[in-house]
């Protein structure tokens, strides 16, 4: 089974109603066994002992869904480099030590929760994926709506309701009844959730969730209505991989107020496009 350890930090971000705090749960999930055994052919795994196994007997999908030989979209490079960003999790790599990063092999899938949320949410996703996938050189994949139940305690593997496959990253508003990490000054929360490859025990991302709050975030009188963007963009930042940072001119500063990605964290998000491919996973 899967192996979680959580990893908590609070965030605050000032806006029209007051100091508001943004906790972000990390969640990695070490993904290896018996059945993760295969055969590798060209630099691809085309089968494991575990893939004979039917999806519901497994706690992970078959290795190399949508997988491509080689990236999907362009490295990114950075005009003007900063350098306040850091990593959440990081591996040694060639000897040194590079971040986890999803696949930029293959897209990454997002659903979108709309109970609770402005109505132009989705859209406003849309964009924000787009400003994402442009400072990473990622591909992302809109699914739709999402049709699971909020929550914290999710499973990276829902072969019922996804089919043989990683979940999608879930993006939605939530209130601190539903889940209580978003309780007092919460703005918002990510989890990210991630697994190795059972050869290389490279390990990358394959999963994560984005809950803003209700109450918080909403529309109101006095408000424009827009106060929830910046921090979509952060708790998006750390859906990627990017841990807070001291430096308040930075977006993944958990107490500033600045509106969208800084040098620092372009530079960052352009780091974390240019992991490798994860053919075992």
């Amino acid at each position: 089974m899967p192996r979680r350890s959580p990893d908590a930090r609070p965030r605050r971000r000032p806006s029209t109603t007051g100091v508001l705090t943004c906790l972000v749960l990390t969640v990695m999930a070490a993904v290896y066994g018996f059945d993760w055994l295969a055969a590798r052919q060209g630099g691809a795994v085309p089968w494991s002992i575990g893939d004979l196994v039917p999806a519901a007997a497994r706690d992970h999908p078959q290795r190399g869904f949508e997988e491509t030989g080689g990236r999907l979209a362009p490295v990114v490079t950075v005009a003007t480099p900063g350098t306040s960003y850091a990593f959440q999790h990081t591996r040694t790599q060639d000897g040194r030590e590079a971040p986890v990063a999803w696949s930029p092999c293959r897209p990454i899938h997002v659903v979108v929760a709309t109970a609770g949320a402005p109505a132009d949410f989705p859209a406003q996703v849309t964009a924000a994926l787009a400003e994402v996938s442009a400072a990473t050189g990622l591909t992302f994949v809109e699914d739709g709506p999402a049709t699971e139940p909020v929550s914290l305690d999710r499973a990276a593997f829902q072969p019922d309701r996804y089919g043989d496959r990683w979940a999608p990253v879930l993006v939605g508003f939530a209130d601190a009844a539903t889940v209580p990490d978003l309780a007092g000054s919460v703005a918002g929360i990510a989890q990210v959730q991630m697994a190795e490859e059972p050869f290389t025990r490279d390990a990358h991302l394959v999963t994560g969730t984005v809950y803003l709050d209700t109450e918080l975030l909403a529309p109101a009188p006095g408000r424009t209505g827009l106060e929830y963007l910046p921090v979509l963009r952060h708790e998006l930042g750390h859906v990627v991989g990017l841990d807070h940072v001291d430096d308040p001119t930075q977006l993944m500063h958990p107490t500033t107020g600045v509106p969208t990605f800084q040098a620092g964290d372009l530079t960052g998000l352009a780091e974390l496009g240019r992991g490798g491919c994860a053919p075992g996973l």
